[in-house]
């Protein structure tokens, strides 16, 4: 073997090498960058934890039985599905049924989260206003959703993900950005969020502004919203 075959099979194995540890490089990075985004939703739960009381703890201003109610001429549309909810055959006929959507009011109504009996608006993008059922300084808010266990598909792709909040003082009124959050979907269903600005004056009504969803391309569901406060 002459010098420039040694040359060319030991560059060739160092071209090798380098590829090699290249790649297990780039995937010890990915795990890290893992293990540090579960670090942080722990971080993040625990913090919720021991910092937040219970949403069941804090008068909810945005129940409609203690008179609240949803403006919907100032909230988004609700989504109306084309595909039945239920098909049936008679003899040799498909006769199909469509459940009707609720409307925005569901959201207040304070019920039991289940599966299907929530507010759908298209896409991932969309709003509700609230008029509270008494002027108050916000301190927290509270979003609440089916979990994955109780999922038929063990997904909720259309839980909202990032939504913004506005004190609104009248109809009229553009709003007050309170704060943004995340909507863990691995969390618990039920989350409570601190406003950092509890500063910024007394509000009559809630903007709810959600900004993108865990996936669905169609609708976004939105099951409970409560507004916590002092009057």
């Amino acid at each position: 073997m002459n010098g420039t075959s040694l040359d060319s099979g030991l560059s060739a194995l160092l071209t090798k090498l380098d590829t090699t540890v290249l790649r297990r490089t780039q995937g010890l990075e990915q795990q890290v960058k893992m293990l540090q985004d579960e670090l942080l939703k722990m971080t993040e739960r625990m913090k919720r934890i021991n910092e937040l009381p219970p949403a069941g703890t804090m008068p909810n201003f945005a129940l409609e039985s203690q008179g609240a109610r949803v403006l919907p001429q100032l909230s988004s549309k609700t989504y109306r599905s084309t595909n039945p909810s239920l098909s049936i055959r008679i003899w040799n006929f498909l006769t199909s049924f469509w459940r009707p959507a609720a409307d925005q009011s569901i959201v207040t109504q304070g019920g039991p989260m289940e599966v299907g009996r929530c507010w759908p608006f298209p896409g991932e993008r969309g709003h509700l206003v609230i008029a509270l059922s008494h002027p108050v300084t916000i301190s927290h808010v509270t979003l609440g959703h089916i979990s994955k266990t109780v999922s038929p598909t063990g997904s909720i792709s259309s839980a909202p993900k990032m939504f913004s909040v506005y004190g609104v003082k009248t109809e009229e009124d553009e709003g007050t950005l309170l704060g943004t959050f995340l909507y863990d979907q691995d969390d618990e269903s039920v989350q409570t969020f601190k406003l950092s600005d509890q500063e910024a004056g007394v509000f009559c009504h809630v903007k709810v502004q959600v900004e993108s969803n865990w996936g669905n391309p169609d609708y976004t569901c939105l099951y409970n919203f409560r507004v916590h406060g002092t009057i």
